[in-house]
């Protein structure tokens, strides 16, 4: 439903989603997508369906199209989106199901398929009059009928301006319809030319006049904020108001039609009232108050989750909620000169949410960067190594390899450099480049060392030198080196507490564990690996943990509780990935230890033809291995032709015995 001018679509809306929610019994959905709305940037589609998501209590991870499409496939949804910019906005977040879809707009989106567009008109004067009299009252609607019909005309047929009007009025009991239609007439020929709904603007005008002083501050406050919505304790920040007297007076702006209350303790209003709101005079520090209370808020919310404190659940549920909102005002810190805050919320958020950097983390954290560069405050590299983060776990790769590789040419022995060198060497072993892995996390170690004290940063950093240096050894051959870097990483985990990276340490660490004949110990650290890894939802990470659980048993003699156990990580992985090779493999093995030659020999064909498709050479090489293996004294010829495939590879990769790379999440960690 489309109207140029504010005529209420969003009421509208509303009210026709309530009509209609009992035929779609799995949910009502609404989001604002602030398309045309005074100091806010239009919402992203990955901005969006994180909202939608959440609604649905799906917490959103990875391809969030894809989850949302998977996730409403069977479901019958009202949803609500509000406040469009066109139709590229809308498109991609059309639910699959049969579900019903409320659009709008001030724009006809004319090529939204399968869209049935309505334009709406103001109200006829005889709906208006109605309308004006179900809001104060048929009694005293009946007495003054010129009155009434006078106020009908100054609000133009607009439902909001009449809404404002028959509120202010319902509230004073004592007064006659006429007086207020005086004060309206009155105050029309005063108003200055704020926008084109200058009926709307009168009514604004004769509701703000009313408020007392501490209302008209919140009022603005909440025009200054730039995010969707405004909880009271970042409001009653700006205002310098107790949280108490800062909630009272919202209430009143709710109880008057200024303000929104959403949810319970979150408030936002309509687009014309923000624009009201910002014309109004104000605290020319609002906006340094809501940067200060954010960076201190955030800062308090990670020191919580990182001491598993009582409120750590509540911490991290507050940040979730509040990220839309703090990259708002990262956006609002950049554009109003106060670049300082603007890196410092970047970075103080990933710090908190850095498992998760996908999305509209990059545009964070481009803000922060942009800031950091053009106030040479300091943050330049972190952030720079921070965004190179975010790409790598949205699959930018290369983008994320530049930006490492520019980030490592400063000079200077510090943490942040450090960290970009051991996240270098981290990238490295992903592309299976073992010296230069290896070069980078020495450097990075070589570094840190030279430092008297290590933040959390630098011992994330410190861990990544050690386990990408083990890794390297595990694949060229000595896992006693390896085991001991590994062991090294594993200790500093410890002291990372709830932020450790310590499921690829235990994994990594299983593997040497499993070849050097201490499978039981492997074992322990494979079961907390994968406990860890389901709880996070890393399905891949799962699977390989699932994988090396089946061969710690295979290597304790126990191969049928193996076999469920590499036949369930199967279940979990993609056709054609690396991971599913490798289990593949694994599996093969298996069934070669129970006796089963001819399945495992057709396991180990199936992963050498997956390999080939997909240009996995390690795998390639331990597949034509196994089947060389399984082929001696039944069918020499065919042994000594994998034999010398395997060879070839292995030659190929530089590598005596080629092993398969360990999982690695987006991003590294």
């Amino acid at each position: 439903m489309c109207h140029k001018q504010v005529f209420g679509k969003t009421a509208f809306a509303v009210h026709a989603g309530h009509l209609l929610a009992d035929r779609f019994p799995d949910g009502a959905l609404f989001v604002d997508l602030q398309g045309h709305s005074a100091g806010k940037t239009p919402l992203t589609v990955e901005e969006t369906l994180n909202v939608l998501l959440g609604q649905l209590g799906v917490t959103p991870a990875g391809d969030t199209r894809a989850q949302w499409r998977a996730k409403t496939a069977a479901l019958r949804l009202l949803v609500v989106f509000d406040n469009a910019v066109d139709e590229t906005q809308v498109a991609p977040l059309l639910p699959t199901g049969p579900s019903l879809v409320i659009v709008t707009s001030r724009a006809r989106l004319l090529e939204l398929a399968g869209a049935r567009p309505l334009s709406l008109t103001v109200l006829a004067e005889a709906e208006a009059e109605a309308f004006f009299t179900h809001l104060v009252g048929a009694d005293r609607a009946g007495a003054e009928p010129e009155a009434v019909a006078q106020i009908v005309r100054l609000c133009a047929g607009l439902p909001l301006a009449l809404r404002l009007s028959g509120a202010r009025l319902a509230h004073r009991t004592t007064w006659p319809v006429a007086h207020l239609s005086a004060q309206l007439a009155r105050a029309r020929r005063r108003l200055p030319k704020l926008f084109a709904d200058r009926e709307v603007a009168l009514a604004f005008r004769m509701s703000y006049e009313q408020l007392s002083p501490v209302e008209q501050q919140l009022f603005s406050a909440l025009g200054r904020h730039p995010g969707a919505d405004a909880d009271t304790a970042v409001l009653a920040a700006m205002t310098g108001l107790p949280d108490g007297r800062a909630e009272e007076a919202l209430q009143r702006l709710v109880d008057v039609h200024l303000a929104e209350e959403p949810a319970p303790g979150r408030y936002r209003q309509h687009d014309l009232l923000r624009q009201y709101a910002r014309g109004m005079p104000d605290d020319p520090g609002l906006t340094e108050k809501m940067l200060d209370h954010y960076l201190t808020a955030i800062t308090e919310a990670a020191a919580c989750i990182e001491e598993n404190s009582p409120g750590a659940g509540a911490a991290r549920a507050w940040l979730l909620a509040e990220r839309a909102n703090v990259l708002a005002a990262t956006r609002c810190a950049a554009a109003e000169g106060q670049g300082g805050y603007a890196w410092q919320l970047a970075i103080s958020l990933w710090h908190v949410l850095g498992r998760d950097l996908a999305g509209d983390s990059i545009e964070l954290l481009e803000h922060g960067l942009a800031a950091a560069r053009e106030t040479a405050e300091g943050g330049e590299d972190l952030l720079c190594t921070l965004l190179a983060l975010a790409h790598w776990s949205a699959g930018h790769t290369a983008r994320a390899h530049d930006l490492l590789t520019t980030s490592a040419m400063q000079r200077g022995k510090t943490e942040s450099h450090a960290h970009t060198l051991a996240l270098l060497a981290l990238m490295h072993l992903h592309r299976g480049a073992h010296a230069p892995a290896a070069q980078h996390a020495q450097a990075a170690f070589d570094e840190l060392a030279e430092l008297a004290e290590l933040s959390p940063l630098g011992i994330d950093a410190k861990i990544i030198t050690h386990w990408t240096r083990g890794v390297v050894q595990w694949l060229e051959g000595s896992p006693e080196t390896a085991l001991a870097h590994l062991r090294s990483a594993y200790a500093l985990c410890g002291d990372l507490g709830q932020l450790s990276p310590n499921d690829h340490v235990l994994t990594a660490l299983a593997r040497c564990l499993i070849e050097l004949s201490a499978a039981d110990e492997a074992l322990d650290h494979l079961r907390r690996a994968c406990e860890l890894r389901r709880r996070i939802g890393d399905r891949d990470g799962e699977a390989e943990a699932l994988t090396l659980i089946g061969a710690a048993h295979r290597a304790m003699g126990d191969a049928g509780t193996a076999l469920k156990s590499q036949q369930t990580a199967m279940t979990l992985l993609a056709d054609g990935s690396r991971l599913r090779v490798y289990a593949g493999l694994e599996l093969g093995r298996t069934l070669a230890a129970l006796g089963d030659r001819t399945e495992a020999v057709r396991q180990h064909e199936l992963a050498l033809a997956t390999a080939v498709r997909g240009g996995h050479l390690r795998e390639q090489a331990q597949a034509h291995d196994e089947l060389a293996r399984t082929y001696t004294g039944s069918r020499p010829g065919e042994a000594r032709k994998h034999r010398q495939a395997a060879a070839d590879l292995a030659v190929r990769l530089g590598l005596t015995c080629p092993k398969s790379l360990p999982h690695l999440r987006p991003a590294g960690w």
